[in-house]
């Protein structure tokens, strides 16, 4: 399975910004707004692209776009997805 594959089975999809960085996205809800996941490399400057690519995790409401929590780094995408199957 590739990044693309193994994003999608934890339900993100691939999303552009409008100055045309890529990077995950997932909705959820958090403390009763509507919000999204986002995941990019370490910079922000784009998605990861491999299992092994040190990761960034940041949750923005959906409304305002503000960050509701301080990001988190991981040292991969894969070490973020087993903390999210937990």
């Amino acid at each position: 399975m590739n990044v693309e594959e193994t994003m999608s089975a934890h339900g993100f999809r691939l999303s552009a910004g409008c100055s045309g960085e890529a990077f995950y996205t997932k909705f959820i809800q958090s403390g009763g707004k509507r919000a999204y996941v986002s995941v990019t490399t370490l910079d922000g400057s784009g998605f990861p692209t491999s299992l092994e690519d040190p990761v960034r995790e940041v949750v923005y409401e959906l409304k305002s776009g503000e960050e509701l929590f301080p990001g988190k780094n991981f040292q991969s995408l894969s070490v973020y997805l087993d903390s999210i199957e937990k």
